[in-house]
């Protein structure tokens, strides 16, 4: 498989705004050949259960606020990572790219995910510890 968007900087990224998207330009540029192609605010979706008493708008609704959305899924031959971007990395994200990875290989099965990588601007030693302990990668730029 491959990203929708080759490899290098874009004026606007899908899903990145503001800081966020300074920050991954500055990544890009910082590490021209990580990966091959993109994918930007992939969404992944899980189905809620049916309660009985609730009708098509009420589903419709709670499918939407439940979906998840990855920021980026880095492309490097037939691998994938997925990818967070926050200014000031916590141990919220933690939890984000750990359920994003479950979530993913949940509906793509046959995708070879890596490590989750989460790229920031800071990061506090730990956090940095514990995200180590958790094979999770976090690049500072």
């Amino acid at each position: 498989m491959s990203g929708k968007y080759p490899y290098g900087t874009m004026t606007k990224y899908p899903h990145l705004d503001g800081q966020e998207r300074i920050l991954w330009h500055r990544f890009i540029q910082k590490y021209p050949s990580r990966f091959d192609t993109y994918d930007y605010d992939v969404k992944i979706r899980v189905v809620p259960e049916i309660l009985p008493l609730w009708d098509k708008k009420t589903f419709d609704y709670w499918a939407l606020i439940t979906k998840k959305t990855i920021d980026v899924i880095g492309w490097k031959k037939n691998s994938a990572t997925i990818i967070e971007v926050k200014l000031r990395l916590g141990l919220a994200t933690l939890g984000q790219v750990l359920g994003y990875r479950f979530l993913f290989h949940h509906e793509y099965p046959d995708v070879l995910l890596k490590p989750p990588l989460i790229v920031c601007s800071f990061i506090n030693q730990d956090d940095s510890d514990v995200l180590d302990n958790y094979g999770i990668l976090h690049e500072v730029v």
